[in-house]
């Protein structure tokens, strides 16, 4: 079992003040990438961090999907039903073909948000696959410059302000 960083924008979030309601965790890339070839399996920890560094939520692997794809709308069609499906900003800009990872998620729950690890501009899903790298992205961290203004906007949308 592997523990998995899933790094959204807050604009892609879903939820609510109780919990997060992502349902999947999504990778695409034109190569394969590191959850590619490890792998995302059933009872796998994802920690949920924000782009910028706020870590701000945990969910577990309830089942999850690997493989090659030759049309982005295969992997759209693979998170039927939830609102990530239909958000053509989440989508945009991705390959047209190449490899993904899609996981669907049980037991989300939102943490405490702390400031962890890299800022994570450039990463959708990293794999905690030594212990080097988990201490690298578990590491708390002070606030980037203007990271104030995410924590707020992060607990705003979350509480529904």
């Amino acid at each position: 079992m592997s523990d998995h960083v899933v790094i959204r924008k807050l604009e892609h979030l879903r939820g609510n003040a109780r919990a997060p309601a992502l349902r999947y965790a999504i990778e695409t890339r034109a190569t394969a990438g590191p959850a590619f070839k490890n792998g995302a399996f059933a009872g796998d920890v994802v920690w949920i961090k924000l782009h910028g560094g706020l870590m701000i939520g945990k969910a577990q692997i309830k089942i999850a999907w690997v493989g090659e794809y030759s049309s982005l709308r295969e992997i759209q069609a693979r998170t039927a039903g939830s609102a990530i499906q239909n958000d053509a900003s989440f989508w945009a800009g991705r390959p047209k073909f190449g490899y993904a990872v899609v996981a669907e998620l049980q037991n989300e729950r939102w943490l405490e948000p702390k400031w962890q690890g890299p800022r994570t501009y450039g990463y959708e899903w990293v794999v905690m696959d030594s212990d080097n790298k988990a201490t690298t992205w578990f590491a708390e961290k002070p606030p980037p410059r203007g990271g104030e203004d995410l924590l707020k906007r992060f607990l705003e949308w979350r509480d529904g302000s």
